[in-house]
């Protein structure tokens, strides 16, 4: 069984979004459905909504098998992978074993050739006064449950 965590759980923010998320769809399907009709809200609202979440179901999937690492967080159940050549599609998202290693760090794409989108958005955001305290990688000397993996 699934259990969030407290912090987590109890943010009415996050509730909020939970359970409002569907509504949040009418800020693109009222205008689909007036520029093209029904067809349109089905290609843009549902489709969009299919692809998202299978997409990310199966990014989750393919990152929590046997795979490439470059980091062991000691102690973590759950060891995740990298995806090399994913970044475009993904949004960085295939740089998984990154993330487990610095999961408070919106860059994930740490090394040189892991393109990471997401980090791009996140930086320009963060340019137009729209996000602040952006997350960075901690050092890794001051990591004692962290050990890097060489092939």
């Amino acid at each position: 069984m699934l259990t969030i965590e407290p912090n987590l759980a109890g943010d009415r923010w996050y509730q909020f979004m939970e359970r409002t998320w569907r509504w949040h769809q009418l800020l693109l399907a009222i205008p689909f459905y007036l520029m093209g009709g029904v067809s349109w809200v089905a290609w843009g609202i549902c489709l969009r909504i299919i692809a998202s979440t299978a997409g990310h179901w199966t990014v989750t999937y393919f990152c929590h098998n046997p795979g490439q690492r470059r980091w062991r967080v000691k102690g973590a159940y759950v060891q995740a992978t990298n995806l090399p050549g994913l970044g475009l599609l993904t949004y960085g998202e295939c740089w998984h074993n990154n993330h487990h290693a610095f999961p408070e760090s919106a860059r994930i794409g740490l090394e040189p050739g892991q393109v990471d989108p997401g980090w791009w958005i996140i930086m320009g955001l963060e340019r137009c006064g729209l996000a602040y305290d952006v997350g960075v990688p901690r050092p890794i000397d001051s990591r004692e449950d962290l050990e890097p993996i060489r092939a």
